[in-house]
């Protein structure tokens, strides 16, 4: 489970309109809509040449228009290099939003933060209380919370045992949520933990959240980990990162 999965950008969105509400869509970009694609923007190709970006299924293209405006040409565009004209369009229309959408929605949601608040690295984990990788990613993290260089902010997940939302819940309703996961997680999940009784209906909401949102993520293992790269993007990683992945995600220097 050592493994990158995708990239996604979280760069500002530019100023360029989308199609204006009382303009004719042309016929061949109304029939893709038809069939489930979604218009996100438009722009001038070579040649003034028609460009659209639309999306589906959570993927981007760009479609192009041919002078009849009858027909429409879909997929990447490429120079006399070779250099592919169309990602940086999708990225900006489609991926771009997307990851700024979804780093949103992990600000969001019920997080335990480790580290300083103001450290300039942040990373989310999403953790169950059984999994070993988890607590092995919380040791390999210390070196860099303890230089205030990053701060991990973890969700909790009931996935892997039937009571490991039970578990969770412990984590996240005691008096000190912070101290009682770093003691837990210090303690390689030996630590015994004050099962409630009665789980707050909060808590629960924000379980099934976390949960519902690391599948939105794409995240099918723990830990799975969400950070912004050196450009701003948002990167995620799915199991236990090596040595040299640890580096990439928290920061060459610890």
């Amino acid at each position: 489970m050592k493994h990158a999965v995708w990239t996604l950008s979280l760069a500002l969105l530019t100023s360029t309109s989308l199609l204006a509400a009382d303009a004719k869509i042309p016929a061949p970009i109304s029939a893709l809509q038809q069939q489930g694609f979604e218009l996100k923007g438009e722009f001038k190709g070579p040649g003034d040449m028609p460009g659209y970006v639309m999306q589906f299924q959570g993927q981007g293209t760009t479609v192009f228009l041919t002078p009849d405006k009858q027909h429409a040409i879909m997929g990447n565009l490429v120079d006399a290099a070779g250099k592919n004209l169309s990602d940086a369009q999708v990225e900006k229309w489609v991926y771009a939003p997307m990851a700024k959408e979804m780093w949103q929605k992990l600000e969001k949601n019920k997080w335990i933060a480790a580290g300083k608040a103001d450290a300039p690295q942040i990373v989310y984990a999403f953790a169950d209380p059984y999994c070993p990788y988890c607590t092995q990613f919380w040791q390999n993290a210390q070196p860099w919370l303890n230089s205030g260089k990053v701060q991990l902010r973890v969700l909790m997940v009931g996935m892997l045992r039937p009571d490991s939302g039970q578990k969770a819940a412990a984590i996240m309703m005691s008096e000190n949520p912070a101290k009682t996961l770093a003691e837990y997680e210090n303690s390689k999940g030996k630590m015994t933990l004050a099962i409630p009784a009665t789980i707050k209906p909060d808590i629960t909401k924000a379980l099934e959240a976390n949960l519902a949102l690391m599948d939105e993520l794409g995240g099918s293992a723990t830990p799975s980990i969400y950070y912004l790269n050196k450009e701003g993007r948002l990167q995620q990683h799915q199991g236990l990162p090596d040595e040299a992945t640890m580096k990439v995600i928290m920061g060459d220097d610890k």
